[in-house]
């Protein structure tokens, strides 16, 4: 409790504490004299305001308990796991966390106070932390002061912001938002952009199964190859705006870049399958009937292979048990057709039972809900699933006032969508595997717990309502997320035509990053970090290129049930030049398509894993996988723990494993690297698949030493060696 004496003094003369609590309602703690909660700051941290008396009966009552004595109301000390005071590190934001404090002289920053409930206490807390802003030549800007947010926007230095995160009344501090829809790009006229030409004929072709498209519209007609409707009595139009908004996205990746350079150009052919309503929804018949059928036709007459489905079923979240119908049915056809289904993983509005907060309980609400977790048919094992991180974070009345704190993001850019929903899928597999821009919402603190700007922070794209309007509009959801990804996924294809679908995840996930913001946002949480965003964000140019510093190789192969295949990866010599002590990464991906069969707990017919070995021989490595049943191996000596690690990975058909070498020395010139691959077969699937294909990709990062020439040595390399498996 000294700790809490130590901080710069509040408006009163209370002391700040940090109570770590476990299975206790927060309001119990009032029932101690002179206690007061001022806010529940996660599930088991709350921070109350107390008297010195009663600092020293709480103290005393401590004592007590530890001196094994029962104090009164024992069951809330019980209840008591920590005592702390609020910190520097609490306090700084998630924007501070990311973007460091600045070098500049003066900067602005949000302050955020303690919510009091008392609206007199609240003003007089404004009041004197004014007054201390003076005190150091910090200029206050704006205040907001309502119910459940107190702002203040400052000016100040950098000293001045060390004993503001040393402020008894200081909550948090954030970096104001600064990132906004270019909204202007909305209202460019038709006549300000060259003409859309048409597609090549041999163009990779990407369907859209959703509400329709517009095929009028400027910037899609000339892709479009076909629009069909397999909705009955319905035309293949778009009369929701839905699935002409990924449209769009599926075709051109980033519109607003596109509209920002004034140049439409697609790359590939676009076809659409009407499968919902006017208002997004299919209220006679059922998609597990309709999807199939429009597979079947884009697949076999136009050889479409990528297929979007931003569609969802709010109402069944994934809890756990069997996978719904419908993702049953895409797990059927992506292995059957070898087509890539990329699925949105659904959004989250809320319910009636929270959250309470949208910005204090963010992030933690996307993954402490049940009904926040991913929807049909988001679980599906062997699609690829795609959650939403926020691009942008400033409104448009907060760019138009800009020293008004009120308006709030919930996300900062890079950051989990506030409505991003999390995994995993059946028996923990990671889900959603990557994640793309999808929009943001901000909270106007005048206006309590609503959630605002799924427009205003949301991702440009085409609109079904171009005629005498404008030709493009923005909105906010992991549907906008998926199509950037179909996006990535078709410019594969037309770099590598003969890739599997397999291959095409691989590719994807194994070029996926974790965004710095998100780092920052989930510490040494990994876990929960998995959940809401899987393997990061794909990195278009690095999954098209290999480059001289990063280069990626592929093998497809087949293997037989209970067998392993062993890899040996070529090192080449600068990616252990001198310095030694620098960051180097190995990224190795793997995705398989197993036989599943929905009657089953044990969904998927059959599992792969991957291990990544140092040893100085194959045959030390072989001795081991080949004669000793796995369940029954110990650990191999020289295997290299990857992250995530081969128990949270394996679960999933696609998955990736990273080693980061911040130091060689001189056992790796007597040593050479191995990746095991093991499929494992169910007893019930035995017979069913005797040799599974997949797909393996291992990525070389030197990024951090320009001289590096890892392409040009591993060419060499595998020139001499046509027995390598593996090959760039």
């Amino acid at each position: 409790m000294e700790r809490a004496v130590a901080l710069e003094e509040g408006f009163d003369e209370r002391l700040l504490l940090k109570l770590d609590v476990a299975g206790l309602d927060p309001s119990a703690l009032t029932a101690i004299h002179g206690v007061d909660v001022v806010s529940q700051e996660e599930k088991t941290v709350v921070a109350v305001l107390t008297s010195e008396h009663a600092r020293s009966e709480f103290q005393k009552r401590l004592t007590t308990l530890a001196e094994d004595g029962i104090p009164t109301r024992k069951e809330i000390f019980y209840a008591i796991t920590g005592v702390d005071t609020w910190t520097r590190e609490d306090r700084l934001g998630r924007s501070l966390r990311t973007e460091g404090i600045p070098t500049s002289p003066s900067f602005v920053v949000d302050v955020e106070l303690w919510p009091l409930e008392r609206s007199d206490e609240r003003r007089k807390m404004l009041a004197s932390f004014r007054t201390w802003c003076e005190g150091q030549d910090a200029q206050v800007l704006d205040s907001a002061n309502h119910q459940n947010a107190v702002l203040v926007r400052v000016r100040l230095s950098k000293a001045a912001l060390e004993r503001a995160l040393q402020h008894r009344d200081v909550r948090r501090i954030e970096f104001p938002p600064r990132f906004q829809l270019p909204f202007e790009l909305h209202r460019i006229p038709l006549n300000a952009y060259p003409g859309t030409p048409s597609p090549p004929d041999d163009a990779p072709a990407v369907a859209v199964l959703d509400s329709g498209v517009v095929t009028g519209h400027p910037f899609l007609g000339p892709a479009v190859g076909e629009a069909s409707s397999y909705l009955e009595g319905k035309g293949p139009e778009d009369e929701n705006g839905h699935g002409t908004m990924v449209a769009g996205l599926a075709l051109y990746g980033d519109v607003a870049a596109c509209a920002q350079q004034r140049s439409f150009i697609p790359e590939f052919r676009l076809f659409s399958g009407r499968l919902t309503d006017e208002k997004n929804d299919s209220p006679v018949q059922l998609l597990e009937n309709q999807i199939p059928k429009a597979v079947a036709y884009f697949s076999d007459t136009y050889g479409c292979r990528i297929f979007n489905v931003s569609l969802g079923d709010s109402r069944r979240p994934y809890t756990g048990g069997h996978l719904g119908p419908l993702a049953a049915v895409l797990d059927t056809l992506a292995r059957e057709r070898d087509v890539l289904f990329i699925v949105s993983a659904g959004n989250y509005l809320g319910s009636e039972d929270g959250p309470s907060s949208w910005l204090s309980d963010y992030p933690n609400y996307l993954l402490d809900r049940e009904d926040s977790r991913i929807i049909d048919p988001a679980p599906a094992l062997n699609a690829l699933t795609v959650g939403s991180i926020a691009r942008y974070d400033l409104s448009r009345m907060g760019g138009r006032n800009q020293d008004d704190p009120a308006h709030q993001p919930i996300a900062r850019p890079g950051q989990p969508s506030p409505f991003s929903r999390s995994g995993h899928s059946v028996r923990d597999a990671i889900k959603p595997e990557v994640v793309d821009y999808g929009g943001n919402w901000y909270v106007d603190t005048r206006m309590g717990n609503r959630r605002l700007g799924q427009h205003e922070l949301g991702e440009t794209s085409t609109s079904y309502e171009f005629a005498g309007r404008n030709l493009l509009t923005a909105d906010s959801g992991t549907s906008f997320a998926a199509p950037r990804v179909a996006h990535l996924a078709a410019r594969l294809i037309k770099q590598y035509p003969q890739a599997s679908s397999n291959l095409l995840r691989a590719l994807l996930v194994a070029h996926a990053r974790v965004p710095d913001a998100t780092l920052q946002l989930f510490g040494s949480d990994e876990n929960r970090m998995l959940r809401a965003v899987g393997y990061g964000q794909p990195d278009m140019s690095a999954a098209l290129h290999s480059t001289e510093q990063r280069v990626s190789l592929v093998a497809e192969e087949r293997l037989g049930e209970n067998a392993h295949h062993f890899f040996e990866v070529p090192i080449p010599e600068d990616f252990l030049a001198a310095p030694t002590r620098r960051e180097r990464r190995i990224r190795i991906a793997l995705a398989h398509t197993p036989y599943v069969r929905a009657s089953r707990l044990d969904y998927r017919g059959s599992e792969f894993n991957f291990h990544l070995v140092r040893a100085q021989t194959l045959d030390e490595v072989t001795r081991i996988y080949r004669r000793t049943a796995w369940t029954e191996r110990e650990a191999v000596r020289g295997e290299v723990t990857l992250f995530p690690g081969v128990t949270a990975r394996s679960k999933g058909t696609v998955q990736a494993g990273t080693w980061t070498i911040r130091q060689t020395t001189g056992s790796w010139a007597q040593q050479r690297l191995y990746v095991v691959v093991t499929r494992q077969t169910r007893k019930w699937a035995e017979g069913e698949v005797p040799e599974e294909p997949y797909s393996l990709v291992v990525v070389l990062d030197d990024s951090t030493r320009q001289e590096s020439r890892l392409y040009t040595q591993l060419r060499a390399q595998l020139q001499v060696r046509p027995r390598q498996r593996i090959r760039v």
